[in-house]
């Protein structure tokens, strides 16, 4: 749905940059941060299946209506954020430049980096029983993601702020349903109960 929303764009285009995104610098090595946000993702959704069913098959199902919902609002309200100019010959630059090649610089809003990735942090924090060393290593790498997404100049602020929104409101979305449903308790605490979680990542 993104690629072919992203490629029959028009010319009713949201310019969606503020003066505080040209305040943000353009910084090249945050590419890689940016570059592993799949395999990142693929992980969690791996070990969720391999650890924890019912809160893999939450995850899945959050992940799909907020993916879904973030469609809906490219097909309805497109957006648009400017790129600069890529200079030198590295590794950094020809990522920079491969990402920019095969993704078209519209349907910003809101961030599908920063949906998924915020997900994910949710589900780690308030889902997981790890280790503090492990849960503060992937919370702090999955917002390296979040902030690539300014650095490397594929979003606006904007764009981050709505992916976080998104991602709430699908969880808290699915909770509801999972409460109402009879698939989880309204006395939990959190919304996707843990109490089958594998411990000690």
């Amino acid at each position: 749905m993104y690629v072919l929303l992203g490629s029959s764009t028009g010319s009713d285009v949201f310019y969606n940059y503020a003066w505080i995104d040209t305040q943000i610098p353009f910084i090249k090595e945050f590419i890689y941060p940016y570059v592993s946000w799949m395999p990142i993702l693929y992980l969690g959704f791996l070990y969720l299946g391999l650890t924890n069913k019912s809160l893999f098959w939450r995850m899945l199902i959050t992940y799909n209506v907020g993916v879904i919902a973030a469609n809906v609002v490219f097909a309805v309200f497109p957006t648009y954020v400017p790129r600069p100019e890529v200079i030198g010959t590295g590794l950094s630059s020809a990522l920079v430049q491969f990402i920019y090649t095969n993704d078209a610089p519209f349907n910003c809003f809101p961030s599908i980096h920063c949906l998924t990735s915020y997900l994910l942090f949710i589900i780690i924090n308030r889902h997981l029983n790890f280790k503090p060393l492990a849960r503060i290593s992937w919370s702090v790498w999955l917002w390296l993601i979040i902030a690539s997404t300014v650095f490397v100049k594929q979003h606006s602020l904007l764009d981050v702020a709505g992916g976080i929104l998104f991602a709430e409101a699908a969880y808290w979305a699915v909770h509801v349903f999972a409460v109402r449903a009879g698939l989880a308790s309204k006395k939990t605490k959190q919304p996707l109960t843990a109490t089958n979680t594998s411990s000690n990542a």
